[in-house]
């Protein structure tokens, strides 16, 4: 068996730990950032899912970042530890295979924002970053999938469930997250009311999600 903890670090950020390997995801701030790992992804270069990532290349000498090339030219200090990844490109490390999918970021357009979905041998996990559209991920058959819901930067709650309606069946576990002024536990009930079926977990920081066995 090879399913993954799934961490919540607040934001956009989650830790995933599989076999004694860790792959750290946005890290929004110092705090996010210091953890053991020997991977650091972020969707983009924004302030919040980047934040941590100096500590974290700090804190794990021989750890690696990834992310587009507007989140390399922002690290260039740790340009011989980054590899750049694009649209469409398989990445395996570890356990981990990494696929990597452009969707578009609400309001700054010209941010190349860049999802994510992380399987291991029988596990799919998908962070879609600060996207609006979430078409590259409707067919992916995943477990579990992270979504915006803060409106504006992201998509809005109306928008993701809308989102949501496009993929097939059964829809993956919902997380809501980047929810800044809006409510997680609002939105997985008014999911629920449109979507039935939907499974939506509301994340507690720093807690691992609460996935079934």
């Amino acid at each position: 068996m090879s399913k993954p903890s799934i961490t919540f670090l607040g934001q956009s950020g989650f830790l995933l730990q599989c076999q004694d390997s860790s792959l750290l995801i946005d890290p929004q701030n110092k705090t996010a950032g210091n953890r053991e790992g020997e991977i650091v992804y972020c969707t983009h270069d924004h302030s919040d899912h980047v934040g941590g990532v100096n500590v974290f290349m700090k804190h794990n000498p021989v750890a690696f970042l990834m992310g587009s090339t507007q989140v390399a030219k922002k690290f260039r200090k740790w340009t011989h530890r980054t590899v750049v990844v694009r649209d469409g490109e398989i990445v395996q490390q570890g356990p981990w295979t990494l696929r990597f999918i452009q969707e578009p970021h609400g309001f700054f357009k010209s941010k190349v924002n860049l999802g994510v979905i992380v399987r291991t041998e029988d596990f799919a996990f998908g962070h879609v970053g600060d996207a609006v559209q979430f078409n590259g991920f409707a067919s992916a058959k995943l477990d579990v999938l992270a979504i915006p819901i803060s409106g504006g930067f992201t998509a809005s709650p109306k928008q993701t469930i809308e989102e949501l309606k496009k993929f097939d069946s059964p829809l993956p576990t919902i997380v809501p997250m980047h929810w800044v002024i809006r409510s997680p536990s609002g939105f997985c009930k008014q999911l629920k009311q449109q979507i039935p079926k939907a499974s939506c977990i509301v994340p507690t920081k720093n807690k691992s999600l609460p996935l079934e066995s």
